[in-house]
């Protein structure tokens, strides 16, 4: 099917009706006749009223997707046409109030429209569409039957089945295990809100049978009890409006989701955001107490020997470290939410660069904490050369060990690079208390730590890095012994993420 906008009238083209396809005749053309809809700025023609009012249910449902929903040739666009739009001869059925098989029925039975809507259901080729208002209805109906709609959806695992209904604990429950244990991926269910002042189910069937029950309220325990009256129609015509009222309102669901889910999302964010500056005005602070409490002292007692004066700037310096870390964290998680991390590779000693990192670290450690680093270099003919970011590099070593520093008081830590084919593999395995469970799944997200300090983005910024190096990062507890080992693997020589 070509572009459905209809072309101008005085291009000399053939004039086509938007909705149907069907070629409109040059008398009505010469005499302008046609009926004209302008939509965004775009002429539609059509060859009659109904077919007009028919593609103004449409875009009120899908807007300006409709016109690339049926431009899109031999896919959406056949499909969607064959089953909601009607023939050149069902339209002229409808200017002329239908055809002579169509039925329609009126009932007022109970039982009779329990039997119809499961041959109803049953009958299916195509497409099953179901509307409930109520749970209670879902409930009783396809839940507690003895002819449950999970078996006939069963039965049917080769069409789509698509379902709006309130929900409560035990229609979620039935939805889930529906989904689960079918074949297809066929089904969806989307959930609405009960409305006290609408008691209606309606049935769709391969886009021309229409079944519409109404009760006359929610009393009782059978809602068919009260049931007012239910009408049948194979009608297509009929069904198409039903249709449109289905897509409308299954349109509505999904962006009430996706406001929902970001609502939901928003919160979150809000959440941590909050937390993560409580963390950091706490983690800010305390090393900026010590640097101020001893420069203070520093300077109101000059009888401090220089021994004294040595140990008093060494705790300086080493706190003001750490603030300049964590305001240097802050501004990472900043590059990396901004994606405004840049890599500066080189060719560069991996040995090396996790030897001088390792000495660093040794010389900060605690003399109460009887830890040994180990560099497990083992004899190699030729040095471990990568290209990578130098900085970057040895900024995700530096935090693998100090992460293994913080939960380990005594025992070893050590620290392993090996190639592997194309790869650079790094592993820092340590002799603490591992990795608990229910933290491993989050292990490398934001603002995760079980640690007394830190704010939690060490291992995030590593993780990033390492991504941005075209590689992966992972963590495991050691089998059969105490701690975990953190591992990553980056391209040797590769394309990188710049």
């Amino acid at each position: 099917m070509s572009d459905i906008r209809s072309e101008s009238s005085d291009d000399g083209k053939e004039v086509k009706c938007a909705l149907c396809g069907r070629i409109l005749s040059s008398k009505s053309k010469e005499q302008g006749k046609l009926e004209q809809v302008l939509i965004d700025g775009t002429h539609y023609f059509f060859d009659s009223n109904n077919c007009s009012t028919m593609f103004k249910r449409f875009w009120s449902v899908y807007g300006s997707k409709f016109n690339e929903i049926l431009a899109q040739e031999n896919s959406v666009s056949n499909s969607f046409w064959n089953k909601v739009i009607p023939r050149e001869n069902e339209i002229a059925e409808i200017e002329s109030g239908g055809s002579k098989s169509d039925i329609l029925q009126t009932i007022r039975d109970f039982g009779t429209v329990r039997k119809l809507s499961r041959d109803l259901l049953r009958s299916a080729s195509e497409q099953i569409l179901i509307m409930f208002s109520t749970s209670k209805a879902f409930h009783i109906d396809y839940l507690n039957d003895e002819t449950p709609l999970s078996d006939i959806i069963d039965s049917k695992s080769d069409i789509q089945v698509r379902i709006i209904t309130p929900t409560d604990r035990k229609i979620n429950e039935f939805t889930s295990q529906l989904i689960k244990n079918q074949q297809t991926k066929n089904i969806e269910i989307r959930n609405i809100l009960e409305a006290p002042s609408t008691n209606i189910t309606i049935f769709i069937v391969d886009g021309k049978h229409s079944l519409s029950i109404e009760m006359s309220d929610n009393k009782g325990d059978n809602p068919y009890e009260n049931l007012r009256s239910a009408t049948y129609s194979n009608n297509k015509a009929t069904a198409i409006l039903y249709i449109s009222i289905f897509e409308s309102l299954w349109k509505q669901v999904e962006l009430t989701e996706q406001i929902t889910n970001l609502t939901e999302k928003l919160r979150a964010e809000k959440k941590v955001h909050n937390e993560f500056i409580s963390i950091a005005a706490h983690e800010l602070r305390s090393p900026v107490q010590p640097i101020l409490g001893l420069a203070e002292l520093l300077r109101s007692r000059k009888e401090i020997g220089i021994g004294k004066q040595d140990e008093l700037l060494t705790i300086i310096i080493r706190n003001a470290k750490r603030l300049m870390e964590l305001t240097e964290n802050i501004l990472d998680v900043t590059r990396i939410d901004d994606r405004t991390l840049h890599l500066r590779k080189e060719p560069l000693c991996v040995d090396d660069l996790i030897a001088n990192t390792m000495e660093d670290i040794r010389n900060q450690l605690d003399r109460k904490q009887q830890i040994i680093l180990i560099h497990e270099n083992p004899k190699k003919e030729f040095p471990l050369i990568a290209e990578a970011d130098r900085g970057r590099l040895t900024q995700v070593i530096s935090n693998l060990i100090n992460n293994a520093v913080e939960f380990t008081t005594e025992g070893t830590i050590t620290v392993s690079a090996e190639r592997r084919d194309t790869d650079l593999i790094v592993r820092v395995k340590d002799t603490g208390t591992g990795i608990t469970s229910d933290i491993i799944p989050r292990l490398f997200e934001k603002f995760v730590t079980t640690s007394e300090g830190g704010i939690g983005l060490g291992l995030f910024i590593s993780k990033s890095i390492i991504d941005a190096h075209g590689g992966m990062i992972w963590a495991d507890n050691n089998t059969g012994e105490r701690g975990a080992t953190f591992s990553f693997v980056i391209p040797m020589r590769s394309s990188f993420k710049r």
